[in-house]
């Protein structure tokens, strides 16, 4: 049906058709221009056809947009679809467990970006809102595109951009396809680490089927996809330099002040990540004026982990002495003579214990829609309704063992790779029996996450032939969301067998063979065994008090939009032009529920006059509140055809990106710093908050100097009017005579984000064979801010979170005869993580750069065979400067290793 004109619209027949019809060869003419004469038919592979298809689709949209296109069925360019989408410009991608988790668009984190499922709203798992993209199976995703600059009819939600994933419009394909994905996969660690699942071996698969009945009227897609995979990486850390609730500072015999971290801990993980998709489609067009089509996404990810290791911390006391056992200047280091941190010391340890910890994690993501697509009386009607739910259960148990030798001790240091080294004194073992004793076992947390939305939508087109507009939009949308979290946090302690030391029974040999040599041999227990043996079994021994309620909390969101665009085909001079403008008017309607403790404790003697004195803690108050905003969102989108092969386009609007949910709980607690009793510290939600709000312009120009050439720079700047922000004593309220300060998330006005960005895309064709199959996909992007998106107690404020400085991708790509190679490289500079409800606790991730080799040959048209690697170099994931944001200041030091991926893909 060709008058169809909506976001929720897959790829047009003609883009569909060039990107999967490149089975093994592919012409750079147009498919309706082919002659039948044409002597010279030029070659090229599946990955520069993925490359020219996106970039058909970025030419020809009225905004700014990058686009990526699947290979073939169930294959885009890369092993995920978050790794597909960081090598578009401007866009980079967050690593968790080595996998590709979330992106960032133009230096903005999570927060400020909206996804959209085949043009709806996606519910998420994670609290806030941002999107696991690593929920996405790639096999089951077609094509993406990032869309930079908005229109009125794109849903509101993204400052930084909207990220549309499309399944496959099953119409669109001319026969039968079934198409099959097999692959095995190995991770460098895996073999070294006794809990990685399958000893490092993963597996990979999707079948996708395709088809038309009723004289292709109707069409069907249906694909399936799973992976079991290995879970191997170590890590070290040190905690908190000189924070503000552990004062950890140490003084030197003349007084000066030194900041030292509090404690230290390394852990091996291993485990299994796994993971289930499907997807259906079903369409059918009776006639050239009606089509009804119905999709269906489904997506399970568990994750089961085994985490061990050993932590310590460093006494207080020690830490503010500096001649405990002699007054010798070596024991601590610094940078050098005027450097105000220990970076290495021989300290007095407060506690000492191997870890035994198990995550388990299982998140379920269901979004269907149906859309109805009526012409009749020359107007387009579109009707849609669609639902989207999470589900996240979520586990973290640990047990600890502590060390009972007296006079704990041990010396810290760093490597020259910013890891932390640390050697405990002699005669102190972590791993015999008898000088370790079982602790207590943690749970924190045991938790169930729920979020859906439901949305109607309606929209109505009308050609306006002959008017310097080619089309008349409006249309409007209702959606209601719910979000929840319940949470439960405990300890319990050893309540049987108390006095019986750890046997052989207890103790496993579950060491891996790559941990660092420059860490101590931590105890690995048999976790379940010692549970059932000292404690009984997991169970909350105070289910439902203040922790669990002030962890636990619900939002609502309601939200009501319409709007009105005009489409734009005209000629300005002798330049043709093409875009929209429109406006779209929004109302969003926020309510919380959560929970408020107000008070402080009181202590009491019981029974009177017998000396011992108990806690009485203060009732957890039940709160409500409501909230509501309205934005007047204006956009333009020019497109200037200044030659053949030369775009020039403006694009202007206002945006809004709404609070993270969790940053709306009403939840307060009140808590005394016992290291700075007068004030005391509170954090708190804010269900106040505004949206991020911005008036933001782009320009680009684009040079298309070929099918699969181009060269595109653009510029751009954001007016922040209103952004969200985390404050440590924002507030100050008064409870009992007392004064608190609250840590809580407030809306910033003022500043600005700008950047610019060049793109480098060409095939060297113009070579003579074997180099003619060479090309280069490139692009950097620049990004900066004034915005200060945290302010810790007693440290300097952070930026924008999310937001790197430099971001730039490499790829080169080679064929020839069937054979196709590629390596990428992809880096982004250093980035405030996410900030969190102490402000700065998530510290800074130091800059990154990572390198993918992927190989492939294509047998004969039907099976093609792959090898890739990620991670080729082995790039850590660092963190530094929890609460300092200084470099000096070590913090997370974790390897993935490499991962190798082989397979075969059959289609037929």
């Amino acid at each position: 049906m060709n008058r169809f004109n909506s976001l929720t619209t897959n790829a047009s027949t003609r883009v569909i058709a060039l990107a999967l019809g490149l089975v093994s060869t592919v012409s750079f003419a147009q498919e309706e221009n082919v002659d039948a004469n044409l002597e010279e038919v030029i070659v090229v592979g599946k990955y520069q056809a993925s490359l020219q298809s996106a970039l058909e689709r970025k030419r020809g949209s009225a905004s700014v947009i990058e686009a990526i296109s699947a290979e073939d069925i169930g294959q885009l360019p890369d092993v995920s679809i978050t790794e597909s989408l960081a090598r578009l410009p401007g866009v980079a991608q967050d690593r968790d467990r080595g996998n590709g988790s979330q992106i960032s668009i133009r230096g903005m984190g999570g927060q400020l970006g909206l996804t959209t499922l085949n043009g709806r709203e996606v519910a998420t798992v994670e609290e806030d809102r941002n999107i696991r993209y690593d929920q996405f199976p790639s096999e089951l995703i077609n094509a993406a595109q990032v869309y930079k600059t908005p229109q009125a009819k794109i849903a509101e939600g993204g400052v930084s951009g909207t990220v549309n994933l499309e399944t496959i419009s099953p119409l669109d394909y001319d026969e039968r396809v079934i198409a099959v994905n097999l692959r095995g996969s190995s991770y460098s660690l895996g073999k070294d680490i006794d809990d990685a699942a399958g000893g490092g071996i993963g597996t990979r698969y999707s079948v996708s089927y395709i088809d038309k009945f009723v004289d292709d009227t109707l069409g069907v897609a249906i694909g399936i996809a799973g992976q079991n995979q290995p879970i191997a990486t170590q890590r070290a850390e040190l905690w908190n330099y000189g924070d503000t609730w552990h004062n950890t500072q140490w003084n030197d015999e003349e007084g000066k002040n030194f900041n030292a971290p509090w404690g230290g801990s390394a852990l091996v993980r291993g485990g299994e990540d796994s993971r289930v998709g499907g997807m259906a489609v079903v369409q059918w067009e009776p006639t050239e004026n009606f089509a009804l089509s119905y999709d269906f996404f489904y997506s399970q990810l568990d994750i089961s982990e085994e985490q061990r290791g050993f932590d310590f911390n460093i006494d207080p006391d020690y830490a503010r002495q500096w001649d405990i056992n002699d007054s010798v200047a070596t024991q601590f280091t610094n940078s050098d003579e005027n450097a105000e941190d220990v970076l290495s010391a021989h300290v007095g340890l407060s506690s000492l214990r191997s870890l035994n910890e198990k995550f388990t994690q299982t998140d379920d993501l269901m979004s269907h829609g149906l859309t109805a697509d009526w012409y009749v009386g020359g107007w387009n009607l579109v009707g849609a309704v669609s639902h989207s739910a999470t589900n996240r259960d979520r586990m973290w148990q640990s047990v600890r063992t502590v060390n009972t030798s007296e006079n704990l001790g041990g010396t810290f240091g760093a490597n020259s790779d910013d890891r932390m080294t640390f050697a405990l004194d002699t005669g102190i073992d972590l791993t015999d029996p008898a000088q370790n004793r079982v602790d207590n076992l943690t749970v924190n947390p045991l938790s169930v996450g729920e979020d859906a939305i439901t949305a109607i939508e309606f929209s109505a087109e009308r050609e306006l032939n002959g008017s310097f507009f080619s089309s008349f939009e409006v249309g409007a949308r209702v959606s209601e969301r719910v979000k929840k979290q319940d949470a439960q946090t405990w300890d319990q302690f050893v309540v049987n067998n108390w006095d019986v030391a750890l046997t052989d029974e207890f103790i496993i040999d579950a060491g891996a063979k790559s941990y660092w040599s420059d860490l101590p041999d931590y105890l690995t227990i048999d976790r379940e065994a010692v549970i059932d043996y000292y404690f009984g079994s997991i169970e909350n021994p105070t289910p439902g008090d203040n922790d669990d309620l002030l962890a636990s909390w619900e939002v609502s969101e309601d939200i009501q939009s319409a709007y009105v665009q005009l489409n734009i085909d005209t000629q300005l001079g002798s330049i043709p032009m093409r875009g929209n403008v429109g406006v779209r008017a929004v109302t969003t309607t926020t309510g919380t529920k959560g929970y408020q403790v107000l008070s402080a404790s009181t202590w009491v003697e019981e029974p009177v006059g017998s000396g011992v004195w108990v806690e009485v803690l203060p009732s957890a108050e039940q709160v409500e509140t409501e909230h509501s905003y309205d934005d007047f969102l204006p956009s333009v989108n020019l497109a200037f055809e200044l030659r053949d092969d030369l775009v020039l386009r403006l694009g202007a609007a206002k945006t809004i990106a709404r609070a993270p949910l969790d940053f709306l709980s009403p939840a307060v607690d009140i808590g005394q710093d016992q290291w700075a009793p007068n004030p005391g510290e509170s954090a708190s939600g804010n269900p106040y908050l505004e949206p991020f709000r911005a008036t933001q312009g782009d320009t680009t120009l684009e040079w298309y100097f070929g099918d699969s050439n181009s060269i595109a720079a653009t510029l751009y700047y954001k007016d922040m009017e209103s952004y969200i922000a985390r404050q440590a004593g924002a507030e100050s309220i008064t409870v009992d005579g007392t004064d608190y300060l609250l840590s809580l998330p407030v809306n910033g006005s003022g500043g600005y984000i700008k950047g610019y960005e060049i793109s480098y895309q060409q095939a060297f064709d113009f070579l003579p064979r074997p180099f003619s199959g060479l090309g280069v996909y490139a692009n950097y992007a620049n990004t900066s801010s004034n915005i200060e998106q945290g302010t810790p107690l007693n440290a300097t404020p952070f930026g924008l979170t999310g937001l790197s400085e430099d971001v730039g991708t490499f790829t080169l790509w080679h064929y020839l005869n069937g054979f196709e190679s590629r390596l990428s490289y992809n880096y982004r500079s250093e980035f405030q993580r996410d900030i969190s409800r102490v402000a700065g606790e998530e510290g800074v991730n130091a800059a990154e750069g990572y390198m993918d080799l992927a190989f492939s040959y294509e047998l004969n048209e039907n099976v093609k065979l792959m090898l890739q690697v990620q991670n080729l170099t082995d790039e850590p994931y660092k963190v530094y400067g929890l609460e300092s944001n200084n470099p000096n200041h070590i913090n997370k030091f974790e390897e993935f290793g490499q991962r190798y991926s082989f397979g075969i893909s059959w289609k037929l």
